[in-house]
């Protein structure tokens, strides 16, 4: 495991920045050889945040981005949870296409089929879609349904981040919240296509993030972001909790 900057007080200060922000980042940068070690150390910690939760009678909720960098996570956590006491246990995603489920595309479709012995018996979908034709009509009617299922903070938030530095479907130089909501619609800037996302707001309201990116390029973004203006920038700046960094080449 290793650390980006100087370590203080448990806090992380990037060095690639002329002094700080607010103080101190709190991250932490932890290196793996390969993607099945990143794999098993998320996983662990994973399912330890699953059985605290459960013995103190409460559930366990968390935001997952989509993708097929994750997705091997998501089928070791199945594999996982498939042996273990049934528990409360919501999953949401932090951004969805505006695409049925079963669309090669969609985030909650890649959910279902990634832990398919879990769903429905050791987690749940609290899902970002409805019958609406747009996310711009659905918003208010899916932010009422995250204030219902998903009240407290999240347990943890899994982000994946381009290379551009964008962060769920919140994308450099396009908004990162609606007039207070939850979520908000969103267009992917090359494909022009619709989507929803958590805004960053919701995406804070958590116990901890976990970044998980890969390859030297978005290394480099990350340890950059601090002098930049991108959505991964406001992340950084605006988390009141510890972001864990898992990095492998």
């Amino acid at each position: 495991m290793e650390t980006i900057g100087q370590q203080v007080n448990n806090q992380i200060i990037n060095p690639n920045i002329d002094g700080n922000i607010n103080g101190n980042v709190n991250a932490q940068f932890r290196r793996f050889e390969n993607f099945g070690e990143l794999t098993k150390s998320l996983v662990n910690e994973w399912v330890d945040i699953i059985d605290i939760a459960a013995s103190e009678n409460r559930p366990a909720a968390f935001a997952l981005a989509g993708g097929s960098t994750p997705a091997p996570v998501y089928r070791e956590l199945d594999q996982a949870l498939a042996q273990r006491t049934p528990s409360d246990v919501r999953l949401t995603a932090t951004d969805e296409r505006w695409v049925n489920d079963n669309d090669p595309q969609s985030n909650e479709g890649l959910f279902k089929k990634c832990l398919p012995l879990s769903y429905g018996k050791q987690w749940n979908l609290v899902s970002l879609k409805n019958a609406a034709n747009t996310p711009e009509v659905a918003m208010e009617a899916i932010n009422e349904r995250l204030h219902q299922q998903l009240p407290g903070r999240f347990s943890a938030v899994l982000l994946g981040m381009g290379a551009d530095g964008h962060i769920a479907s919140l994308f450099p130089g396009a908004p990162v919240q609606a007039d207070g909501l939850d979520c908000l619609a969103a267009v992917h800037p090359q494909t022009h296509q619709t989507r929803i996302s958590l805004s960053l707001p919701r995406l804070l309201q958590t116990e901890k993030i976990w970044l998980v990116i890969t390859g030297d390029e978005k290394r480099q973004v990350f340890e950059s972001a601090l002098t930049t203006s991108l959505p991964i920038t406001k992340l950084l700046k605006q988390a009141q909790c510890q972001i864990e960094v898992f990095w492998c080449p």
